[in-house]
C-alpha cells in the first residue's frame, strides 16, 4: 500500500515536494494538499503517515511523533510571507485576527509581542481578508499565499514576524517540518522525501517557471521569494532556532511541556538525488 503524505497547498513548498509530485523517481506515496493546521489534525487523526506540520504542531505532539531529517520550510531573515499588519500604535494593540490556517505563526506573534513590547492581546481567528481583520481588531496576521499575493503591502503597517524572531534572538526560524509517528514511514521513504527536496533545490528555475505559471504571477517574484526568503535545509543553526521556540512557547504557556527533538534515522551514506533518467 502506498503511504499517505500530507503536503501543505502554499507555495513555499514547492521545492520540497517536487520530485514527489511530479513523480520524477520511484516513490511510495499518494499526496494530499491542504492547508497546515488540518494536515496536523489529519496525521494525528491516523489519516496520515507523514505531513509538513506546522513546527508547533510538532511540539505539541512530539512524545508520539519523529521528524523527517534535512528538510523543513525555514526563514532565516524576512520572509515576506507572515506578517503581522496593524492600524495603531504597536503596544496599544489589545487584539489580533488571525488567519484560521495558521498555528505556529499565532504562537510566534504571542511570544514576540510578549517579549518585544510586554502585551498579551485577544487572538480571533478569521478568514484572511486583511480590510475585514482589521474592523473587527487591532491588528492582523495573514499567512502564506494569502500574505503573499492577495494583501497589498503599505509601508511602516506591518511587522515581518521572521525578521522579528532574527532580530531577537540571532537564530533561524523553522515554521514547519516533515513529520510522522514512529514506523509510520521506512528509511526508503524517509530518504524519498528527502530526494524531493534535493532535486526540487537542484532545478530550482524549474520549480520556479512553474509555479509563477501556476499562480499567474512574475517568474522573479517567485525565484526571489522561493532562493531569498525560504530556505528548506534542516541544520544545527535551524534545529537550535526551533528549540528557542519551543523554549518559549513553553514559557509564555503555548506548550504544556519542553518537547524532545525525535528524528527519524538515515543510511549512513550521504542522500544523493535519484537519477531522472
Amino acid at each position: 500500500m502506498k503511504k499517505r503524505l500530507g503536503a501543505v497547498s502554499f507555495l513555499n513548498t514547492k521545492p520540497l515536494i517536487y520530485g514527489i509530485d511530479r513523480n520524477l523517481f520511484p516513490h511510495n506515496f499518494e499526496m494530499t494538499k491542504a492547508i497546515p493546521s488540518s494536515l496536523a489534525v489529519d496525521l494525528m487523526g491516523g489519516k496520515l503517515d507523514v505531513a509538513l506540520i506546522p513546527s508547533i504542531a510538532y511540539a505539541k505532539n512530539s512524545p508520539n511523533l519523529k521528524i523527517v531529517p534535512e528538510c523543513g520550510i525555514i526563514a532565516h531573515n524576512d520572509v515576506r510571507s507572515i506578517r503581522l499588519y496593524f492600524n495603531r500604535n504597536l503596544r496599544s494593540i489589545r487584539s489580533v485576527a488571525v488567519d484560521i490556517s495558521s498555528m505556529t505563526s499565532v504562537v510566534l506573534t504571542k511570544i514576540l509581542l510578549a517579549e518585544k513590547l510586554e502585551i498579551k492581546p485577544e487572538f480571533i481567528a478569521t478568514e484572511p481578508n486583511l480590510g475585514r481583520m482589521l474592523s473587527v481588531a487591532d491588528a492582523a496576521l495573514i499567512i502564506g499565499d494569502s500574505a503573499l499575493f492577495k494583501t497589498p503591502v503599505a509601508e511602516n503597517t506591518y511587522l515581518d514576524l521572521a525578521e522579528e524572531w532574527h532580530d531577537m534572538t540571532g537564530l533561524p526560524f523553522v515554521f514547519a517540518v516533515w513529520a510522522g509517528k514512529e514506523g509510520s514511514i521506512s528509511m526508503e521513504d524517509t530518504q524519498a522525501i528527502i530526494s524531493s527536496k534535493v532535486l526540487g533545490l537542484d532545478n530550482i528555475d524549474t520549480v520556479c517557471r512553474l509555479a509563477a505559471e501556476e499562480y499567474s504571477t512574475d517568474f522573479e517574484l517567485v525565484k526571489s521569494y522561493l532562493t531569498t526568503n525560504i530556505q528548506f535545509n534542516l541544520g544545527e543553526e535551524e534545529i537550535a532556532g526551533m528549540r528557542q521556540f519551543f523554549e518559549l512557547a513553553y514559557y509564555h504557556g503555548s506548550l504544556e511541556y519542553l518537547p524532545s527533538l525525535n528524528f527519524y534515522p538515515l543510511e549512513e551514506e550521504a542522500i544523493k538525488p535519484p537519477s531522472m533518467n
